[in-house]
């Protein structure tokens, strides 16, 4: 039982990552513009724009480093270069974890 625990908690650990990622991408072209509009100052959209582009690298950092809940290894990394697909770069398991969207399905 612990094994599934633990398989569960990575997944939601993996997804959360993943979901912080994306929405913090998804943000900034709003951000910048309602900034723009609200203060129509450049030096208060260049400090939004400074904070916008640390927590973009927090966040990509954290999912690249995030583990397989399956194999241990990192869910996004193979060598040195991140790439961020839904398939682990390992094992091929699908982010959400449904095994029927694995890449490298086992043959039975």
């Amino acid at each position: 039982m612990t094994n599934r625990a633990e398989f569960e908690a990575g997944l939601k650990k993996l997804q959360r990552r993943r979901l912080f990622l994306w929405v913090m991408i998804a943000i900034y072209l709003p951000m910048i513009w309602t900034v723009l509009e609200i203060s129509q100052s450049d030096r208060t959209t260049g400090l939004f724009f400074a904070v916008w582009v640390v927590l973009v690298g927090i966040a990509a950092n954290l999912t690249a480093f995030t583990r397989c809940p399956r194999c241990g290894e990192f869910f996004h990394m193979n060598g040195c270069i991140p790439l961020y697909f839904r398939h682990c770069l390992h094992c091929g398991m699908h982010a959400s974890g449904d095994e029927r969207r694995d890449k490298f399905k086992q043959s039975s």
